[in-house]
């Protein structure tokens, strides 16, 4: 279920809300992801992308107006 979920944003492009455990609440599209690990590049400015650790993450939430996956 979480790859298929993480595939669709992928192959979407769409733009999430990434909560971390510690409350900080992250903005950008998903490049790509891994057993351990999700890559999330900023929507502003170049070279803003961050190696982020599933371990760290709370919530995945897709940015409604931003064309999220359909499937879920």
């Amino acid at each position: 279920m979480q790859n298929e979920f993480l595939n669709e944003l992928v192959e979407s492009k769409s733009t999430v809300f990434c909560f971390l455990v510690n409350g900080i609440k992250l903005e950008g599209v998903i490049d790509g992801f891994d057993q351990f690990s999700v890559m999330l590049s900023a929507n502003h400015g170049v070279g803003s992308t961050q190696l982020i650790m599933k371990s760290a993450i709370s919530t995945i939430v897709p940015k409604m107006n931003a064309g999220a996956p359909k499937s879920f």
